[in-house]
């Protein structure tokens, strides 16, 4: 029995130590950090291994590992890890293969030499002959949250057991659409239930975006304590969440910003609902570039030249769709001029991966995790936009301003990318008093929160120095002069 266990430890201690050594994924981390960062403005303190485990998605006939790392790095020079248009935390998170929480260190409002920042990294190889090679950091998958589980009392148990009652008898060969708009329902009672519930207790709620997305983790990071009053929302984004602020069903949301001003002026997917007269911004959060990918080794080389192509635009009734589809006009293409599929931005990189597409369009804030993640799988890469069609975006409506998506922000990112970008805004209506508008920025611009350490790469972008940019509607009053306040002391 004792020789057994001793083979199968020896037998885990390899498995554990295989792939690359403690030297070359130190050589690779420092190479990745050359990329991302500014040269000498930070140096790997420490890099200790924690084993590594065979990559079960692993192309054919390719033997990968994932490796696993935890590293400390001390910062040489003065850094704003959350500045726009510079090198910061995508570059930093993508380097490293971080995760939600996996970064600790970064400090809203800049960091100063002779910080540490720790991480627990993770790096993806692949085997050629005897030596292992960087495949990209290995990326994350948002972990998946257990199902909500409430009390109810008989009368609300009644109805939920004659609404499961219903989704039953569905026949087995019901379409994914009709699955879909269940799905899309269920969604929608739930969030309005959560928020009177919110209200209800004295609290309020934050209609925020889809399981696993950017704008639910910021709100998470945002307001997820036990000592908050603001409860996040799944819902299924931007435009829905504004419809939800004007229907007086939530007090906050957060949407993007060429979103809001057409909620605002009652254009565009609001042409219907007329103009939401009362809508307020109470600060601007992180920027939501325009990412146009391509596959790396046969895609087109530029926006223009999508005519005739396959691209996914996104799912009808998202904010990012819209935005695509200027983007596109602006480039001289029309909807026709494509054969555009409504697809999610999950869906359509894996469909860009199977070939089904030739481009995928999406406004996301970097690094975008479902981006990283699909880089595992093929190389991509970045179309910029046209000097001319950026020009005409953030000249002539207000909402968009030109962006650069600096190199590094994703593996095998070697060139800054040119692109137009929106920003994500805390918006709300008339429910809130001055004096809780005033609260809300306290918390969110409270000076040395680390927000990548609670769950949100995008929070560490959350900057006084930017709250009132890209704001295309007017500013809360209360929201402003609490904000001049914090930047006097």
């Amino acid at each position: 029995m004792r020789a057994f266990l001793t083979s199968l430890l020896l037998v885990f201690l390899a498995a554990c130590t295989a792939g690359p050594d403690t030297d070359a994924l130190k050589a690779d981390v420092h190479e990745r950090l050359e990329l991302a960062l500014p040269a000498g403005f930070a140096e790997v303190e420490s890099l200790h291994r924690r084993g590594s485990q065979v990559d079960t998605k692993s192309p054919d006939g390719e033997s990968r590992r994932i490796v696993y790392f935890d590293v400390s790095l001390k910062l040489n020079r003065d850094i704003d890890f959350g500045a726009w248009n510079a090198p910061g935390i995508a570059g930093l998170i993508s380097a490293l293969g971080a995760g939600p929480k996996g970064v600790e260190g970064i400090i809203t409002g800049g960091n100063k030499a002779g910080d540490v920042i720790t991480a627990h990294g993770t790096a993806r190889y692949r085997q050629n002959g005897d030596a292992w090679e960087l495949v990209v950091p290995a990326g994350y998958l948002p972990p998946v949250a257990p199902g909500v589980v409430t009390g109810q009392n008989e009368g609300a148990g009644a109805i939920l057991s004659t609404i499961r009652k219903v989704v039953d008898a569905f026949p087995r060969n019901t379409s994914p659409a009709e699955y879909a708009a269940i799905e899309e329902e269920l969604t929608a009672a739930h969030a309005s239930i959560r928020a009177r519930l919110a209200r209800v207790s004295d609290g309020y709620a934050i209609a925020a975006g889809a399981e696993h997305g950017q704008y639910l983790r910021v709100a998470r990071a945002l307001f997820g304590d036990r000592d908050s009053r603001v409860v996040p929302l799944i819902t299924r984004g931007g435009e829905e969440n504004l419809r939800l602020l004007r229907a007086g069903k939530v007090s906050l949301i957060v949407a993007q910003g060429d979103a809001a001003l057409d909620a605002y002026q009652g254009s565009g997917p609001f042409s219907n609902d007329g103009p939401h007269a009362s809508l307020r911004a109470i600060a601007s959060l992180y920027p939501e570039p325009m990412h146009v990918l391509v596959r790396a080794a046969d895609g087109p080389e530029s926006v223009a030249g999508l005519r005739g192509k396959r691209v996914a635009v996104g799912e009808t009734g998202a904010a990012s769709r819209t935005t695509a589809l200027r983007v596109l006009e602006a480039h001289g293409l029309r909807p026709e001029d494509i054969d555009a599929r409504a697809l999610s931005i999950s869906a359509a990189l894996l469909a860009l991966q199977n070939n089904e597409v030739d481009a995928v369009l999406q406004v996301i804030g970097t690094p975008a995790d479902s981006v990283r993640d699909a880089q595992k799988d093929m190389r991509l890469r970045l179309l910029p936009l046209s000097n001319e069609a950026i020009a005409n975006l953030s000249g002539t409506r207000a909402g968009y301003f030109p962006y650069t998506i600096v190199r590094g922000t994703y593996a095998g990112q070697e060139q800054d990318v040119k692109t137009i970008a929106t920003a994500a805004l805390l918006l709300t209506g008339t429910t809130l008093s001055d004096a809780e508008i005033g609260s809300l920025i306290q918390r969110v611009f409270e000076p040395g929160r680390d927000y990548t350490a609670l769950g949100s790469a995008q929070g560490a972008q959350i900057s006084l120095a930017t709250s009132s940019v890209g704001l295309p509607v007017p500013q809360h009053i209360a929201a402003t002069r609490a904000l001049e306040r914090l930047s006097a002391k």
